[in-house]
């Protein structure tokens, strides 16, 4: 699992859903829910997590597509077998970790250094508050 500090920049609610924005390390985020946590508000710091296969890989995406963030990335290591691969990605937001098969490895001609834009569904961020523990204090 992915998991990325990051800081709510806007919440927006429409008729159907609701967009939250979020700062994570150099790169804006789009995170869409049916509903913002009760919770949450700008200026929040929060984690988000995504899981590795929710980080698809394009080497050269040139058309416009339907996935809210597109994170430009370096490949810096491969991990593979006869039917997976596990991609260690550098960015603007730190480490990012895709799982992708094979065949798509392959297809995509991918090769440690290579230049890829990393394309992450903004349905797919999970959110979790991140705790300042140090300010909660000791009941005992």
């Amino acid at each position: 699992m992915n998991s990325k500090e990051a800081v709510v920049t806007e919440i927006r609610k429409t008729d159907i859903v609701t967009y939250i924005d979020v700062q994570c390390g150099d790169e804006t985020l789009r995170l869409i829910r049916q509903n913002a946590p009760i919770w949450l508000a700008v200026g929040d710091s929060i984690y988000c997590k995504f899981q590795e296969v929710s980080v698809c890989v394009s080497k050269e995406c040139q058309g416009k597509v339907s996935i809210e963030n597109k994170i430009p990335a370096i490949l810096k290591n491969v991990r593979q077998n006869n039917s997976l691969c596990e991609l260690t990605f550098e960015s603007s937001m730190g480490t990012v970790i895709s799982l992708i098969t094979q065949d798509a490895y392959n297809l995509l001609g991918l090769k440690i250094d290579c230049e890829a834009t990393m394309l992450l569904r903004g349905v797919d961020i999970t959110i979790e508050p991140r705790l300042d523990l140090s300010r909660i204090k000791d009941a005992s």
